[in-house]
C-alpha cells in the first residue's frame, strides 16, 4: 500500500540547523538574547506582553512589560541607552 502525499508529508522531520559558533561575548551591552511572551491576564496598568533581555557577556537579566508588541523598538532602544 503507497502512503499519499500527505500522509508523506506529515511524516517528514525538519533538517538539523547547525548553531552558530558559540563564542561568548566579551563586551557588556553587545550582544543580548531577547524574547517575548503574551501574558494570559492583563495586568493593572493594562500590559499584555512581557519582554526579557539577557546579556550574552554578564548573563544579567531585564524584564519590561509591554501593553503592544509594537512598544518594543522604542522601549528596548531607551534600555540600551541607559545600559550600555
Amino acid at each position: 500500500m503507497e502512503n499519499c502525499e500527505n500522509c508523506a508529508i506529515g511524516k517528514m522531520q525538519q533538517k538539523n540547523v547547525k548553531k552558530g559558533p558559540k563564542e561568548k561575548s566579551s563586551k557588556q551591552g553587545y550582544h543580548f538574547y531577547i524574547d517575548i511572551a503574551l501574558s494570559k491576564f492583563t495586568s493593572a496598568a493594562g500590559s499584555k506582553y512581557w519582554f526579557l533581555a539577557v546579556d550574552d557577556a554578564t548573563h544579567m537579566k531585564f524584564s519590561m512589560f509591554l501593553k503592544q508588541k509594537s512598544d518594543i523598538k522604542e522601549k528596548f532602544i531607551l534600555f540600551l541607552m541607559r545600559h550600555t
